[in-house]
């Protein structure tokens, strides 16, 4: 098996040629490539420079979601991250299977996925992340196997930085993640938490105010 220092190696190389390199998506903040290297698949993912504004930052992301990788490596549901190109795009394990926004139907009351997916969540915390957009249902990854992956660290808080400013804004990322977790469980309906769960749940001033302004925002429309 070759080391991460090979395969950085080698993606740079297949990367030199752009038939070495499958383009798959592209968002606001990066383009997604697969690349085969000696048969492991991987992805590449570069920052999105296609505004002068935004290609600073978008790369800078990449910077850091590579610094949370690798603060979680090791960590299972996380995909193992090889380390950045030459050109500072991140090289990540591909992992076979569709985001929870395309199963989330056929997970419809699976406990045990939910129960690994908190176990999940919480080992992040553990280990001094807390990842902040886990409400996006793109950013957990469901593998052939119906097992959770959590992907996407770029706006994920580390609690490396000592500062109290930092700490204040860790605790308050780590609720919103476990109060997504909630969400995609009980699909909103927040009524029906059983107390088991419950302890889980806080709902910040933030979320209150945006989920008053989606239900107005929804009755208003509905009606019309």
């Amino acid at each position: 098996m070759k080391s991460e220092k090979n395969i950085v190696d080698s993606v740079n190389k297949a990367l030199r040629s752009d038939h070495n390199a499958t383009f798959m998506q592209m968002g606001y903040q990066g383009i997604l490539y697969k690349v085969n290297i000696d048969g492991l698949n991987l992805i590449v993912k570069k920052a999105n420079k296609s505004s002068f504004f935004t290609g600073r930052l978008n790369q800078n992301s990449l910077h850091h979601e590579y610094k949370i990788y690798k603060q979680l490596r090791g960590l299972k549901g996380i995909p193992k991250c090889y380390g950045l190109t030459e050109k500072g795009d991140l090289i990540l394990e591909l992992i076979n299977g569709q985001t929870y926004r395309e199963s989330q139907y056929e997970l419809e009351g699976n406990d045990e996925f939910f129960n690994q997916l908190l176990a999940l969540i919480q080992a992040m915390h553990s280990l001094g992340v807390s990842h902040g957009d886990l409400k996006r249902k793109d950013n957990i990854f469901v593998d052939e196997d119906k097992r959770p992956y959590l992907i996407d660290f770029g706006t994920a808080i580390s609690n490396k930085n000592i500062s109290w400013g930092n700490k204040i804004l860790f605790a308050f990322i780590k609720k919103t993640d476990l109060n997504a977790w909630i969400k995609h469980k009980y699909r909103r309906d927040y009524q029906s938490i059983n107390s088991k769960d419950l302890k889980y749940y806080s709902p910040t001033v933030v979320e209150d105010i945006y989920r008053s302004a989606r239900i107005l925002w929804y009755k208003i429309f509905r009606n019309n």
